[in-house]
């Protein structure tokens, strides 16, 4: 039996994101572990804009101490009475737009932020013993046992090789390489496992050629992009005061496109993702696994954002036409795992269950997986590998179900958004849906909404839900 008495745990986290961070964080009472946390980038930045939090992220935020810092940073700017909703949906492929449905919370407001501000309190929660090692994009990683004694060794694009770790936790997103490492241990090499060959992957194959690999048939392809953008709020107060996306979160619905903005950063910048249907969906994804995903790649032209939405109620052309620089994203998503774990290895966020942007889940749900993760490993004593096993056994069983739920219900939510999801499809001839969706298509509309928007409220998947669990299980 493989002990580590006599020495500190060696634990590597893979990816300086929101998920890897707040796992860092989550460490912070950890003395007996040494803790090296790699990101590919020269610093930490945030990919993306807003992100919409609930109580239930903020649970976490209070845990590890955030919540009177970020409550002080996110005040609300123009502070009123009036009580708006959590989000209204409209019908808004041509001028005679209208409402078709409002969602309300009881005791469950929801909080719009910036990636950056986030990222920014978290990493102000660093631990003292984390060591952070910036340039260090993963090319491939690899549990061993050897001549050298056993563990997980990575290796790097900057040509670093690094091994002994005890414990490596992959969050290194949708791109994840730890992730291939998982589904290699995961499924047999023999047999009839397509989809592990359509993968790439052979157990002959070297860590040179693990990292090349160009088809991923673990990430898919959803027939989906999206064009992604910010307004000033002073800028969009200017020529259209009363303009609804300075105050209420609404998701414009269309067909086979649809249209999602709120206000973020203190309400002075209103973020804009306009989706769009352009192929058929759950084609595998041709990608350069260690490639770049910088949004200055992506820049298009703000009159082609506006031209994909031709004949859209005025407030939504309106608030098009001051996109600033807007960008275009492929929308992606994964075959769901049939773990997250391995003896020595686990996924979190993006990396267990990247999941198409509907539901407004990805962040929060990366965010607890971290911190449920991170106590796990706190609150338990690790003094053999059997003892690492059965904690990422404990984890698995309770993230691997939730995250793979959400993420299903994320990309059924997005059809919804569309009316094309099976029984309230509207005819495929049908130019828009503002005059041609019927009152059954919008009930049924409706009860999906309330069905999947139920997330942010479900006890399923809380920190206080699985860490009591966890610590059952642990007993």
């Amino acid at each position: 039996m493989h002990s580590f008495s006599g020495r500190k745990l060696r634990v590597a986290i893979v990816g300086g994101g929101i998920g890897g961070l707040t796992c860092a964080a989550a460490l912070k009472d950890c003395d007996n572990i040494e803790l090296d946390l790699f990101e590919a980038a020269a610093k930490f930045i945030a990919i993306g804009a807003g992100i919409v939090t609930w109580p239930r992220t903020w649970s976490v935020f209070e845990a590890l101490g955030l919540n009177e810092e970020v409550l002080e940073r996110i005040k609300r700017v123009d502070p009123c009475e009036e009580v708006f909703p959590a989000w209204e949906f409209r019908l808004s492929d041509s001028k005679g737009g209208r409402k078709i449905h409002e969602l309300y919370y009881r005791d469950a407001t929801p909080t719009n932020l910036h990636r950056q501000q986030l990222l920014d309190l978290l990493l102000e929660h660093l631990p003292f013993h984390c060591q952070v090692h910036f340039g260090h994009r993963l090319v491939s990683c690899r549990e061993y046992e050897d001549r050298r004694g056993c563990g997980v060794e990575l290796h790097f694009r900057n040509g670093v090789t690094l091994d002994g770790y005890d414990l490596v936790i992959g969050a290194d997103g949708l791109k994840s390489v730890v992730r291939q490492t998982v589904i290699a241990q995961s499924r047999s090499w023999t047999g009839l496992d397509a989809s592990l060959k359509d993968l790439g992957f052979s157990p002959s194959m070297t860590k040179e050629e693990h990292c090349h690999l160009g088809r991923r048939s673990d990430i898919l392809y959803t027939g989906q992009s999206a064009f992604r953008g910010l307004v000033p709020r002073e800028k969009l107060a200017a020529l259209y005061p009363d303009h609804r996306a300075l105050r209420t979160s609404t998701i414009y619905c269309g067909k086979f496109k649809h249209v999602v903005v709120y206000p973020i950063s203190n309400g002075e910048i209103v973020n804009v993702v306009a989706f769009f249907a352009d192929s058929q969906s759950g084609s595998p994804v041709i990608l350069e696994t260690t490639g770049s995903s910088s949004p200055q790649n992506n820049q298009v032209p703000t009159d082609a954002v506006v031209n994909m939405y031709p004949g859209w109620e005025d407030e939504v052309v309106d608030l098009l036409k001051m996109l600033e620089k807007p960008t275009i994203w492929p929308i992606l998503d994964l075959n769901p795992l049939e773990t997250y774990t391995t003896s020595r290895i686990a996924l979190l966020g993006d990396a267990s269950h990247s999941m198409s942007p509907h539901l407004g889940a990805g962040a929060c749900t990366a965010i607890e997986d971290a911190y449920i993760l991170g106590s796990l490993i706190s609150r338990s004593k690790l003094n053999t590998l059997i003892d690492i096993k059965r904690v990422l056994g404990v984890y698995n069983t309770l993230r691997q179900p939730y995250g793979n739920e959400i993420m299903r219900w994320a990309r059924e939510m997005g059809e919804f958004y569309e009316f094309d999801s099976q029984g309230i499809q509207v005819d495929e001839v049908v130019d828009c849906l503002v005059n041609e969706a019927t009152e059954e298509h919008i009930s049924k509309f409706r009860k999906g909404t309330e069905k999947y928007w139920s997330w942010p409220v479900r006890a399923a998947g809380t920190i206080g839900e699985d860490l009591r669990r966890g610590q059952e299980m642990l007993d």
